[in-house]
């Protein structure tokens, strides 16, 4: 994180050449004082050991000289001169210029707010951590297995042989690696975004139609191999709009919810598409599966990062119990909103976001 949000551009100002006498007060009122002249030439700044360092002497004779940050320098590197140069208060350079201030205790509160906030957040309950570790270690090593082991047949048989579908075993070694690398961008995107840490975003004129198709023929080749017959609905296939946006990231989004919809199915229907509210200058993607039966409290725990149901028709739910609380943090980066809203035995994701 850089030090851009910390800089302080309203300060209180002295000039050079007046004396000690007619500055302590608003000394004593502000704590510091930025030296300035009538046409913003920056000289330094003032504190209160300064003057008692060289009493009765004018401003510019007592000003002694101290550590500048620069715009680019990073929070550990600033606490670092704040620390060199044993003072609370230190100006912002950006190259020759002077651009501001910034207080330490400015960026140590915010730091501690962060810190009181990623503490709360790891206050989980001890089974939902157990669970965790135990769907990680089962998630990672189910891909790699399959990996590992097919390579092992390929490597000991003769390509020759008529038996083997070599073609077959490569692909499950692909679509086992794939999942594998699926996992961890999963888990690597949500701790970025867990840990406060500033998360690029590429905005660009997204073809959300095109988005949309590319998901509905992904799951329904997904679906062909697994015998599931769910029905994937998509209700916007004539429909043609760009969005200012992340397009990666609304993919993201939008993966999710299907593929959670899909595994909650019960090889019902999965219905999704999106609705365009002018008025409020929003579009909402909508994701919904029928047969599905949850608990209102069990709702409010969706959100909430490694809570997950753990068994789907008394057989093992796969996932980690990150794909939601990674599908909220997305839509909050895009500066949107989630709301889940049931009907009789119906469950529906809404994901609103910005149209500009």
């Amino acid at each position: 994180m850089n030090l851009r949000k910390y800089i302080s551009k309203n300060y209180p100002i002295v000039k050079p050449f007046e004396g000690i006498n007619s500055i302590e007060k608003a000394l004593l009122e502000h704590q510091y004082l930025v030296i300035a002249d009538e046409n913003c030439t920056f000289y330094g700044i003032l504190i209160a050991s300064d003057i008692i360092k060289r009493p009765h002497k004018i401003v510019i004779d007592c000003f002694t000289k101290k550590e500048s940050l620069l715009v680019d320098d990073t929070i550990a590197s600033a606490l670092k001169k704040f620390k060199m140069s044993n003072s609370f208060v230190l100006p912002v350079m950006d190259g020759s210029d002077f651009i501001g201030v910034i207080e330490k205790d400015r960026i140590l509160k915010e730091l501690e707010t962060k810190n009181n906030q990623l503490y709360s957040k790891t206050l989980i309950s001890e089974k939902a951590k157990n669970n965790f570790l135990n769907n990680l270690s089962h998630e990672i090593r189910t891909p790699l297995n399959a990996i590992l082991g097919f390579i092992e047949i390929i490597s000991q048989l003769n390509k020759d042989d008529s038996t083997i579908n070599h073609e077959k075993c490569c692909q499950i070694i692909g679509e086992s690696a794939d999942h594998f690398l699926e996992i961890m961008k999963d888990l690597i995107e949500l701790s970025l975004l867990q840990s406060g840490d500033e998360v690029s975003i590429n905005k660009d004129n997204v073809d959300i139609i095109k988005i949309l198709n590319e998901l509905k023929n992904h799951f329904n080749k997904l679906l062909c191999p697994q015998n599931k017959k769910a029905t994937i609905i998509y209700l916007n296939s004539e429909s043609s709009l760009n969005l200012y946006t992340d397009g990666e990231k609304l993919k993201h989004i939008l993966y999710h919810l299907i593929n959670n919809a899909i595994k909650f199915s019960d090889n019902k229907k999965v219905t999704f598409g999106f609705e365009l509210v002018a008025t409020k200058n929003i579009i909402s993607f909508f994701v919904k599966n029928d047969d599905y039966n949850i608990a209102k409290k069990d709702i409010l725990k969706m959100f909430n990062i490694f809570e997950k149901q753990e068994d789907i028709e008394n057989e093992l739910n796969p996932g980690l119990g990150i794909g939601l609380p990674l599908v909220k943090s997305l839509t909050n980066l895009l500066g949107g909103h989630i709301k889940v809203e049931t009907k009789n035995n119906e469950i529906c994701f809404i994901v609103s976001l910005p149209i500009k």
